[in-house]
């Protein structure tokens, strides 16, 4: 019972961390957000020059690994423009603090996933038939409640990414106004819905993969007790 148990939350923490690994991957790539951000905020939707746009990228992700100087400067017809202001600096404050606590959380959950393995000394999960179903049925089951969530976000994205804020924000810094924030213009919601596709997509790539070689090894397995 101990051992499945382990095995239960190895996989959930692998699983978890997977994703977290991706989700930093694609915070941190300029030409994706470049790419996304000119996609569905044009330069005439957001009043940004399109000469900025790569700048900005760049400066925002290097600004969620780092911390320092969200802000961005610009020249057009001769008059310099600050492109972000108070309020906006001080929410990327609060999404840099979240994406450096995910950060830890992340290699603290790669870490327990394998202190867990070690538990299991010579007899290692991969080398069982019975943990390499555990393994199986624990990702089908992982799979299953991600699945139930997508579901709900194809029918309602918009509530969930509210809800996503409400939890993870203590203030209203996240309501930003299309009218005076550039940084809302910049990434309307069909930007995150592009961003949580792209995500989701190779997270369930990654999922497949390892459903794929835990069922070879299970077929293995049988095979081998078989003989």
């Amino acid at each position: 019972m101990r051992s499945r148990a382990l095995v239960i939350f190895s996989t959930i923490c692998l699983c978890v961390f997977l994703l977290a690994a991706i989700t930093h991957l694609c915070a941190k790539s300029p030409y994706l957000m470049y790419q996304l951000m000119t996609h569905y905020a044009p330069p005439e939707t957001t009043g940004l020059p399109a000469a900025e746009y790569a700048p900005v990228a760049k400066m925002i992700t290097r600004y969620l690994q780092t911390g320092r100087n969200f802000q961005h400067t610009y020249v057009v017809d001769g008059m310099e423009y600050v492109a972000f202001n108070a309020k906006e600096q001080a929410h990327m404050a609060d999404v840099h603090s979240l994406f450096f606590c995910s950060t830890w959380v992340c290699w603290v959950l790669l870490i327990l996933s394998f202190g867990c393995l070690l538990q299991f000394d010579s007899n290692a999960p991969w080398k069982s038939l019975p943990h390499m179903l555990t393994f199986r049925h624990t990702l089908i089951a992982v799979l299953a409640v991600v699945t139930a969530v997508i579901i709900l976000a194809c029918i309602d994205f918009n509530s969930l990414f509210v809800l996503f804020h409400k939890v993870a924000f203590t203030n209203d810094l996240w309501l930003l106004n299309p009218q005076t924030d550039l940084l809302i213009r910049l990434m309307p919601i069909e930007f995150f819905i592009s961003y949580a596709a792209i995500m989701g997509g190779m997270w369930l790539a990654g999922m497949v993969a390892m459903l794929v070689v835990s069922t070879i090894r299970i077929k293995k397995l049988k095979a081998n007790e078989g003989e």
